[in-house]
């Protein structure tokens, strides 16, 4: 990525304030797993992560920002494979499906030297007995822009299904899951199941 603007403060001013925005939990810890940066989605999840989702609604989840002990555990795990010299290629995730809980953790190697940092992707989607939970004007206009086949996958990654539980529940392939998937996708304008998941449950 080019840099237009030379004064890099400001730039990373601009980026805490627009990561704010993201409906994903975005978080950065640094080599010894202390927390560097989060934005606000990723305190929400950290609160139900550590408290429940009842419990969490009470707090300021901010103040009440505490790395949950599986994500803690995550980052451990990865640091000692690090250390074995274990190539890392891949991300690591770390999930509680009863409470649709999903993290997905990176770990970073900068160039120069510096020491390796771990990015943290979190999600929080509700649980899948929430399925009846009405949908927001937002999320109505969004799913017009879908087929009626197209709206019944969407509906599901809304829930945290996964691509074979989706296939099943639909009595479809794997493969024309997937194929509906892209055309969700192409049509909202999005990258990844967990932004359509975000987009469906705000």
């Amino acid at each position: 990525m080019t840099l237009l603007n030379p004064d890099r403060s400001a730039l990373l001013v601009h980026y805490a304030a627009m990561m704010e925005e993201v409906p994903v939990g975005m978080l950065l810890l640094n080599w010894a797993i202390e927390p560097q940066w989060f934005n606000a989605e990723a305190a929400r999840a950290c609160a139900v992560w550590n408290h429940g989702e009842r419990r969490a609604a009470a707090l300021r989840a901010r103040r009440a920002f505490r790395l949950p002990t599986a994500l803690i555990e995550a980052c451990q795990l990865l640091r000692l494979r690090w250390d074995q010299g274990i190539t890392l290629s891949q991300p690591h995730m770390v999930s509680d499906h009863a409470r649709g809980l999903h993290a997905r953790i990176k770990l970073h190697v900068p160039a120069g030297g510096q020491p390796p940092a771990f990015h943290l992707q979190l999600d929080y989607r509700r649980p899948r007995g929430d399925r009846e939970r009405a949908l927001s004007p937002g999320a109505v206009a969004l799913l017009a822009r879908l087929t009626e086949r197209e709206r019944e996958v969407a509906m599901r990654v809304r829930e945290g299904l996964r691509t074979r539980e989706i296939a099943t529940e639909l009595h479809r392939s794997p493969l024309t899951i997937k194929t509906q998937l892209a055309a969700i996708f192409d049509k909202l304008d999005v990258r990844s199941r967990t932004r359509v998941a975000a987009l469906l449950n705000r």
